[in-house]
């Protein structure tokens, strides 16, 4: 009697759990103004019309592909690694609304194939047990319908790699198994468990998984878009520096000892102190422990012949090390919450299930805004993270390994200190805060400027006066600035077109100094700068280059002119601020 209750309880909360994905569905299916779907649309586009695939990792170059591909809204190819142009490659033919809509078909399926997968790899799990363990962390599974991204697609490829590991199709495990690293590179980490003469099919499989989008790719494209992302995103996302590396939304361990550590005056103005190289020490020497702890205790239980809780084992601990946890990277966890649930029973199952319903639900992010010394709070998701990495390694683990681990860490954070950025004293914009400012301008006398809007889904004008456009003046007299990449990071230029071309370095720091634009007596510059921050976000900076620029105090322009004539127009609506520039609305 009582296996039929639990078996009708399981019934109903699957139900209630796919039914609670529902509204969601409805709303975003086929709504591509996610910036997330934009990630992936938008380079597809490109390449299915043999397009510069590397000109999208400039900002400039995606917003413009962007409005070609018919996307409104947010969007940046960075730091996503080029092979990430394949998955919606077959879909770019249609219009993104539709293309949209059949790819959140896909996702639904892919899930369809987690449950079915999940329940095969543990017969005695009935498929609506199996349904509550793939659609338990409601908001995972809720950000990767709406945004668009392949997670779900690479749950259902780990899950169906693990079941061919079980029945010995070695070969199609390890391809299934490095799918994901082609695209993912943290997933990399998985390929070390194979390394042995007695794994070598294994090994070949994932080589060819890992390998074989990117060299699909690179016959199509040739080496310019890996280049790119090399030399432009890669060091960054090494480092854990990309969009806000504060923030509690990655729920990553760098984010949180960049919290604790690294003062920033926008993002982070509270640390409990600040100490940068401690921070860039301490981030590397325990994200390289815990990969080394994880990676030798899955290493034992493959040797256990214990395939599937080895696997589990590099997921959870290469998730728990990545620089970049969302929400949506949850549902890779099924595969280690799977292999904890499959020894539990009764009470414990349930209480195992409610904390993982918990750690993939919205309640996780209460606390996001905490300051000062609660601000731990804000990174519950990560200690659940860790929970569920420690529960299933602990029969695995052992002092010597946690000394040794402990000891190449920090050999890892030791040669992490060389990796800080160098950094210039810029006077810093103070009215313009936020995530994201971009794009400086001036209507007149009066400096604006361009951030996300409140919703997410585009960018507003902001600063004082009145909006005037966009158009930045770059250009003046004989004297042009501009942004070109150069020892490893973007830096401005000033270029002078009577004295032959010449020109003189105005940046000099490790960050990317973009969007430059002359005041307007020529004596000084306003600019975008990620320095501090993360690639991507970027707050505003004035130079002065009274001594540099032959303009200074000159007059400027005829369009200068023009737009100081603008200003003597009345004043727009108060409305008008949150006017989106041209192809943005």
């Amino acid at each position: 009697m009582s296996q039929k209750i639990a078996r009708w309880g399981w019934t109903v909360l699957a139900l209630l759990l796919a039914a609670v994905q529902i509204p969601v569905l409805v709303k975003s299916a086929g709504d591509p103004t996610q910036s997330d779907f934009a990630n992936y649309f938008t380079p597809a586009f490109v390449l299915a019309r043999g397009g510069d695939l590397g000109a999208l990792y400039g900002r400039d170059g995606f917003a413009k592909a962007m409005t070609e591909a018919g996307l409104t809204g947010l969007g940046s190819f960075v730091p996503h690694p080029p092979a990430n142009a394949l998955w919606l490659l077959p879909l770019a033919g249609l219009p993104p609304g539709a293309a949209k809509s059949v790819w959140t078909i896909v996702l639904i399926c892919s899930i369809l194939g987690a449950v079915w997968a999940v329940n095969r790899l543990a017969p005695g799990v009935r498929p609506s047990l199996a349904t509550v363990l793939v659609l338990g962390p409601t908001l995972a599974v809720r950000n990767g319908l709406a945004f668009g991204q392949p997670y779900l697609i690479l749950t259902s490829l780990l899950l169906v790699g693990v079941l061919a590991l079980q029945h010995g199709s070695l070969a199609l495990a390890g391809f299934l198994l490095g799918f994901g690293a082609s695209f993912k590179p943290y997933a990399l980490a998985i390929g070390v468990l194979f390394v042995h003469r007695d794994r070598r099919r294994l090994l070949a499989g994932f080589a060819c998984g890992a390998l074989g989008p990117s060299s699909a790719l690179w016959m199509l494209t040739g080496a310019q878009p890996f280049i790119e992302f090399a030399s432009k995103v890669l060091p960054w996302m090494a480092r854990g520096d990309i969009q806000d590396p504060f923030s509690p939304g990655w729920g990553s361990l760098l984010a949180l000892v960049n919290r604790f550590l690294r003062c920033e005056p926008d993002l982070n103005p509270q640390p409990w102190v600040h100490a940068p190289i401690a921070a860039r020490f301490v981030g590397a020497a325990i994200s390289a422990a815990l990969l080394i702890l994880g990676l030798v205790a899955a290493r034992k239980a493959l040797d256990a012949g214990k395939a599937t809780v080895a696997v589990a084992i590099g997921v959870a601990f290469s998730l728990c090390a990545s620089p970049y946890v969302a929400s949506y990277h949850l549902v890779l966890l099924v595969l280690p919450v799977l292999a904890v649930a499959h020894r539990l029973r009764a009470a414990s199952l349930g209480i195992w299930l409610i904390f993982w319903a918990l750690l993939g639900s919205p309640l996780v992010n209460m606390f996001r805004s905490v300051p000062g010394i609660l601000a731990p709070l804000a990174f519950i998701r990560l200690f659940g993270l860790l929970a569920v990495a420690f529960v299933i390694a602990w029969p695995f683990l052992d002092r010597l390994m946690l000394r040794r681990a402990v000891g190449l860490g920090a050999i890892a954070g030791v040669l992490a200190l060389p990796w800080g950025r160098s950094e210039e004293a810029w006077e810093r914009v103070s009215r313009a805060r936020g995530y994201s400012m971009a794009n400086p301008h001036f209507c007149g006398a009066h400096l604006r400027w361009w951030a996300p809007s409140a919703d997410g889904h585009g960018l507003e004008s902001r600063g004082e006066g009145f909006e005037c456009g966009t158009a930045a003046a770059s250009i003046r007299g004989d004297e042009r600035v501009t942004s070109r990449f150069t020892h490893g990071s973007w830096n401005l230029y000033l270029d002078n077109v009577e004295a032959g071309g010449a020109s003189t370095r105005l940046t000099f720091s490790d960050a990317n100094e973009i969007d430059p634009t002359f005041s307007p007596d020529g004596c000084s510059l306003f600019f975008a700068s990620d320095q501090g921050r993360g690639l991507g976000s970027t707050a505003l900076y004035r130079l002065d280059i009274a001594t540099v620029s032959s303009g200074c105090g000159k007059v400027g322009l005829a369009s200068a002119r023009r737009r100081s004539e603008q200003e003597e127009l009345p004043p727009r609506p108060r409305d008008a601020d949150s006017l989106q520039p041209p192809g943005r609305r």
